[in-house]
């Protein structure tokens, strides 16, 4: 890996010009180092396969005893998963912040504290709901925090996103799933403990009061190279399985 890959500055960008003139991109590790390549390889519009060395691998496309099918790259006998992706829209009195996904974004407090939010999803009129937060995730991260929460599993190629509650303090509010141009909107009064965004496990943006999140789909979507036939059931029962 690049020393400097993922934050701004001249190896990023030295790194970038070497890839735009790759015809895919390979990533060795585990999920998270595989969402940060995968969103990459996607703003230079280039596919990516992922190479489990991590736990769970749920992104990565092949193990690390399946080496040799590494040579179906050079022959091109593989096939492509477009993976929709989150766009999350930060407004407040430092200006506006734009972030993309691939797993899900967060919004939290405190360790063991209770948050409010005020949450509209298309044009509703918007209800406040107070939970230890919440999380909206696409197809490819409802089997990540989402599912951890009580969400549903999604199909990775589906195109949707998944709005989850994190121990929510109300039996009404539960999981929803919504279509990608349907904008779900979130205003975050005075709480008295610090909430914070997350996107994709990344260093988290704390919120203040006044602050307004938005979410939605993007025109933007990650190709993952498929070198085997397997079926997204069956390698999801068999990482849950791995790991109970």
């Amino acid at each position: 890996m690049v020393d400097g890959l993922y934050e701004e500055g001249p190896a990023r960008q030295a790194a970038l010009k070497i890839m735009a003139g790759c015809d895919a991109l390979v990533a060795v590790g585990g999920d998270g180092t595989v969402i940060c390549a995968a969103k990459l390889a996607a703003g230079l519009d280039i596919p990516l396969l992922g190479i489990n060395a991590g736990k769970l691998g749920f992104t990565t496309g092949i193990e690390a005893d399946e080496l040799a099918l590494l040579a179906q790259l050079a022959e091109g006998g593989w096939q492509e998963e477009h993976r929709t992706m989150l766009g999350v829209t930060l407004e407040g009195q430092s200006g506006s912040q734009r972030f993309l996904a691939l797993n899900d974004a967060v919004v939290s407090a405190e360790l063991a504290k209770i948050i409010e939010y005020k949450m509209a999803i298309g044009h509703n009129t918007g209800y406040v709901y107070r939970a230890d937060g919440f999380l909206v995730a696409t197809p490819t991260g409802s089997t990540a925090y989402s599912l951890s929460a009580g969400g549903p599993v999604v199909e990775p190629t589906l195109n949707c996103m998944i709005y989850t509650p994190i121990c929510p303090h109300s039996l009404s509010d539960r999981s929803v799933v919504f279509a990608p141009d349907t904008l779900l909107t979130v205003e975050i009064p005075r709480n008295r403990s610090r909430v914070y965004l997350t996107v994709d496990g990344a260093i988290p943006v704390e919120l203040k009061a006044g602050d307004r999140l938005t979410f939605g789909g993007t025109k933007s979507f990650a190709r993952f190279i498929k070198l085997t036939n397997r079926y997204f059931y069956d390698i999801l029962n068999k990482k849950l399985l791995e790991t109970s």
